[in-house]
């Protein structure tokens, strides 16, 4: 309840400030005059951002997203009802998919840049996630993005859930990626003995038996790692840091291996050289056509 009071106040108190800086979703009018910071190569640079109530939160968002000029953005505790459109929050160069809570608070969405092919592969009906597929030519670059929200009282079911859904058994694909806000500070990622915890014993099997690495090594709220990126295969891994988010919680960078051909190159155009132009000769010409 304390959670959905705070939103539905932060709500109605920033619906105008939120409405001019969101500028109607324009990306000239979210940007800042930041420079982006570009990664070399083909890598996939992903943004992970707790928002904790996205909607007062638009111009800030956008401004770490383009301060990175990240690839795909993993985003939790957006605090968005259903029938808040996609528009109303989220820029037209990058396609949106969001797993919202079917109450106020919660809720998870994934943002990938529109010059790669992505499909939803999956949303959970019962947790909190929301799975997306990054194609590339062939099956071999293709990348699997989840994305998380387990609240703190939350039991291990969730924990179940992705273990069933990202076994080799399953139909989940050997590239993959989950992030997110999973609020288990106490946890052991680097899959220790349970000694009869329940909750280790699940992460053990999703980690160990699932082929998955954690990448993320400092706190990302105080002294609590809740935020926190599993990447298969570990060879794919580049680089992990974290950054001033715009919550509590520290935004996560991670840059992967990027998918090669799967990236579609931009077009190129012509640009006319009017100031090249035989204007005499293109006015004798015209004299003579007529």
């Amino acid at each position: 309840m304390e959670a959905e009071e705070a939103g539905e106040k932060a709500e109605k108190e920033s619906k105008d400030s939120a409405e001019k800086k969101k500028g109607g979703g324009s990306k000239d009018q979210m940007q800042t005059m930041a420079q982006a910071y570009k990664f070399g190569g083909k890598s996939l640079v992903l943004l992970q951002v707790n928002c904790r109530s996205i909607y007062n939160k638009a111009f800030e968002f956008w401004n770490l997203v383009d301060t990175y000029n990240a690839d795909i953005i993993i985003g939790t505790e957006l605090w968005l009802r259903e029938e808040t459109g996609n528009t109303e929050i989220f820029r037209a160069d990058y396609t949106t998919f969001r797993r919202d809570r079917h109450t106020r608070a919660g809720g998870v969405f994934i943002c990938v840049k529109n010059n790669l092919t992505c499909s939803e592969r999956w949303v959970d009906d019962d947790f909190e996630i929301t799975a997306v597929e990054i194609k590339g030519s062939d099956s071999k670059d293709t990348w699997e993005v989840i994305g998380i929200y387990r609240a703190p009282s939350e039991d291990v079911q969730v924990i179940e859930r992705l273990a069933d859904r990202t076994g080799f058994l399953s139909t989940s694909m050997k590239l993959s990626i989950m992030g997110g806000t999973w609020n288990l500070p106490q946890v052991d990622w680097k899959g220790v003995a349970d000694h009869g915890n329940v909750t280790q014993a699940f992460i053990n099997r999703l980690v160990q038996e699932n082929g998955y690495t954690q990448v993320v090594d400092t706190p990302t709220r105080g002294n609590s790692l809740l935020d926190i990126y599993l990447i298969r295969p570990e060879s794919a891994f580049i680089t992990c840091s974290t950054v001033q988010g715009i919550s509590d919680h520290c935004g996560i960078l991670l840059e992967v291996e990027g998918i090669g051909s799967g990236v579609e190159p931009q077009q190129k155009r012509s640009v006319p050289a009017y100031h090249k132009t035989d204007v005499i000769g293109l006015q004798t010409f015209l004299w003579d056509t007529n």
